[in-house]
């Protein structure tokens, strides 16, 4: 009897390596990569700069696939409700954090519904105004914005641009309304067209407009100077000390997704960040590549989180529906 237990258990044990071997090698089909926003947008963007290399590191293809709408909370609800695996996972702004800030009736929580993978990378904001404007200078902006009303405008409604905008008047008490649009591209239009004052936005959505003159470069919002604006100050430099906002973007997995399969995606992504192809792609819209373990990006995430919550509530910015 014994001995039929002992070949029953072996042949069961049998059976199950396989499926084992399936589970344990991650991953063993196409993983797709829901970006919540609409075909050719700045996630996207940022995605692809490095996400056809992870998957060759992975061997396994990386498809995109966009599920725009309601902010972002559409395809992000589509990954916090997806089976913890792997194989479907959410690259998302920075205002992920901050969606209970903006958000009312959110159908996820955004930190506890998922799992920090990676950041793809980031970029520097930058503060514009049209050609014809009278604001020459960021010391202009101060000095108009403790007596008058200054507009500026961003991209959406809650985005960092806008929080950054936020942030400036709060540290510099500054009066400043802002004028959210649909997107950066009517954004810009206004501020070329003079409709409004200024505009806050990534790198990438600008450089174009300002290497063709069109728009006038007035301060950039990391630490340090552009390497592709070297006249163009810091906020921080421009009496703002301490001032360092950079907008970047992260990859996120349902909640329960297990370590191995978060570290082995996290790992490709730095390994595909690290090329030189790749730091060529990311120099051409003024992104900085990421080397953060997902641990460390679950880290920097709550400081984000806990920073741009803190702005939201100074600015008296009243969540929506």
């Amino acid at each position: 009897m014994f001995k039929r237990i002992a070949v029953l258990g072996a042949l069961v044990l049998a059976s199950l390596c396989p499926v084992l071997a399936a589970q344990a090698k991650y991953p063993a089909r196409p993983v797709v990569l829901i970006s919540p926003y609409q075909a050719g947008g700045t996630t996207e963007t940022f995605a692809r700069l490095i996400i056809d290399d992870v998957g060759t590191l992975l061997g396994q293809p990386i498809v995109i696939e966009q599920k725009p709408g309601a902010a972002g909370t559409i395809g992000a609800r589509i990954v916090a409700t997806s089976a913890a695996d792997g194989y479907t996972l959410l690259a998302n702004t920075s205002q992920h954090v901050m969606y209970d800030g903006m958000l009312t009736r959110l159908p996820f929580d955004p930190m506890k519904d998922f799992r920090p993978v990676g950041v793809l990378g980031s970029a520097p904001i930058i503060l514009v105004t049209g050609r014809d404007s009278a604001y020459r200078s960021f010391e202009d902006v101060l000095a108009a914005g403790k007596t008058k009303t200054v507009t500026f405008a961003s991209g959406a409604q809650g985005s960092l641009p806008h929080l950054t905008g936020e942030r400036v008047a709060i540290q510099a008490n500054l009066k400043m309304t802002h004028i959210p649009f649909s997107g950066t591209a009517p954004a810009l239009t206004n501020v070329i067209g003079g409709h409004v004052d200024l505009l806050y936005s990534t790198a990438a959505s600008v450089m174009q407009q300002i290497r063709g003159g069109q728009l006038r470069a007035l301060a950039v919002s990391t630490k340090e100077r552009m390497k592709e604006l070297p006249d163009v100050p810091t906020i921080a430099e421009m009496g703002l000390p301490g001032f360092d906002v950079t907008a970047w973007y992260g990859v996120w997995a349902p909640k329960d997704t297990p370590a191995e399969v978060v570290d082995a995606f996290n790992k490709a992504m730095r390994e595909a960040s690290s090329t030189p192809a790749a730091h060529k792609r990311m120099e051409a819209l003024s992104v900085t590549p990421n080397d953060m373990t997902a641990d460390q990006f679950s880290q920097f995430a709550e400081s984000e989180r806990r920073t741009w919550l803190d702005v939201i509530k100074r600015a008296n910015i009243q969540p929506v529906n």
